[in-house]
């Protein structure tokens, strides 16, 4: 029967150390600069940072003063601005590696970069073929208009005189968009063939074969001339 007693006893020495060692105190500094401390989070640190210590008097645990609107804001801009830092370090690195995966040697860029220009040089001339026709045809109509000089234009002049303006004007804008184009391929084939060298630590022209390529293929290529107009068909006979 005396081990009951025993139990009892054991039972109450575990509480006990288990309580001690779930012991807390809570301190901070309240606003006239004093350290205030106690078993329970004292009134003076409420909306305070605080310290909570365990029964041996180490910190188990740090607590900081709720935030004002202003520095909240100022808070969540600063981890708007690191996440923004960090996507767009992200995007870099996926087009380090897209970069890298695309091409094997700066070679291999150039003549990408070529193909590209070739398509959008090809466009251009056709624009420029047509564009030149329009303007031949205005030569004529302006011939029909000093004919009707004084007179009224016939409708069919003026409906021709409209669709000529059209035609220009589109012709010439795609001219120009095709110009500028050809500029932004050769700028984006440049910043990329950069980046590879600058990537794989490789020296313009460094690849085989390339024989001093490297420096003279970075040179914007010249866009070519207009496509001469058509040659002139034999006067018909009168």
């Amino acid at each position: 029967m005396r081990l009951i007693p025993v139990l009892l006893f054991a039972s109450s020495a575990l509480l006990a150390q288990g309580v001690a060692a779930q012991a807390r105190i809570f301190c901070c500094t309240d606003d006239k600069g004093t350290r205030v401390c106690g078993d329970f989070l004292p009134l003076a640190c409420q909306g305070r940072a605080y310290e909570e210590r365990d029964d041996k008097g180490f910190i188990a645990k740090q607590v900081e003063a709720p935030l004002t609107p202003e520095q909240q804001a100022q808070r969540e801009a600063e981890k708007a601005r690191k996440e923004e830092e960090a996507k767009k370090a992200a995007e870099e690195r996926r087009r380090n590696q897209a970069l890298l995966a695309t091409y094997s040697s700066e070679k291999d860029i150039l003549a990408a970069r070529d193909r590209a220009l070739a398509e959008v040089e090809k466009n251009q001339k056709q624009a420029q073929v047509r564009l030149d026709e329009a303007n031949k045809k205005k030569k004529k109509i302006d011939q029909d208009r000093e004919f009707y000089k004084g007179k009224i234009l016939p409708e069919e002049v003026k409906a021709a005189i409209r669709e000529n303006e059209k035609e220009i004007a589109a012709q010439s804008t795609a001219v120009a968009a095709k110009i500028k184009e050809a500029a932004d391929v050769r700028a984006r084939f440049e910043d990329e063939r950069k980046r590879y060298l600058e990537l794989t630590g490789k020296k313009p022209g460094q690849d085989a074969g390339m024989g001093g390529m490297g420096a003279a293929a970075t040179k914007p290529a010249t866009t070519p001339a207009p496509a001469p107009a058509a040659a002139a068909k034999p006067a018909e006979k009168k």
